[in-house]
């Protein structure tokens, strides 16, 4: 029993010696909780999309826009991440921990991203066996890994300059609020579009098209987000400049 009368959530606390040790011992209990949680979130992300999906859709997993959108899957898992940037950035920031920052966030979602595509290949390779190495195709493949990359580093290089105006929590509604305008145009659209434009927009879904579509908003989002990381590490500076002084 502690002095308010109610027993202490961690009873290893009234052996510690000193109250540093203490309240480290509780954050290193809390964050090791707040990990573990989030390890198991991600091992169920990669066991649905690598796993799960790719076994029940087969042979059609293949299909250019499957690869497409998980490629595009890199954009759900850096945008919160930036989002809470500043967090997680000690002020006065240099250039250099800035982009090192950025680079972490955009390499873990990237990465996650490229880690449930072969996931997905190898569970087709070993439950579609055909006598030969099932892989996407090559072109394709590459377009839409450096699609993702690049428009991974727009998405956080914007989420970090909206952080720095905005709260952590309401960048995160502005997100949520575009991907849902997203999926709702996916999702609705055919039905909202003249046939002329359905057609269009068909005509555009092939393999090679999609290949050429995904180099060429690769370039421009590499330009973007050259131009994007240059603002946020000036606007960086100078906040870091402004806390010091």
């Amino acid at each position: 029993m502690n002095g308010l009368g109610g027993k202490l959530p961690y009873p290893w606390l009234l052996y510690s010696k000193s109250t540093i040790s203490d309240y480290w011992f509780l954050l290193q209990a809390i964050l090791d909780k707040r990990m573990s949680r989030q390890a198991l979130v991600l091992l169920l992300v990669v066991l649905l999309f690598g796993v799960l999906v790719p076994w029940y859709r087969g042979f059609s997993f293949f299909q250019p826009w499957v690869i497409a959108a998980y490629g595009s899957m890199a954009l759900l898992f850096v945008a919160p991440a930036a989002a809470e940037f500043w967090a997680g950035t000690p002020a006065p920031a240099s250039p250099g921990a800035i982009l090192v920052r950025i680079l972490a966030i955009v390499g873990f979602g990237w990465g996650l991203s490229a880690a449930m595509l072969l996931a997905a290949v190898i569970t087709l390779n070993l439950s579609h066996r055909t006598g030969q190495l099932l892989i996407p195709p090559v072109g394709l493949l590459a377009s839409v890994l450096s699609f993702s990359l690049t428009a991974s580093l727009v998405i956080a290089a914007v989420c970090s300059l909206l952080a720095q105006r905005f709260s952590a929590a309401t960048v995160k509604a502005l997100l949520r609020a575009f991907f849902l305008l997203v999926l709702l145009a996916l999702a609705f659209g055919s039905r909202w579009l003249p046939d002329s434009w359905q057609i269009a927009l068909s005509d555009h879904s092939t393999r090679r098209a999609l290949t050429r579509m995904a180099w060429e908003s690769s370039a421009v989002c590499g330009v973007a987000a050259c131009l994007l990381l240059a603002l946020l590490l000036r606007t960086g500076a100078r906040n870091g400049q402004m806390a010091a002084s």
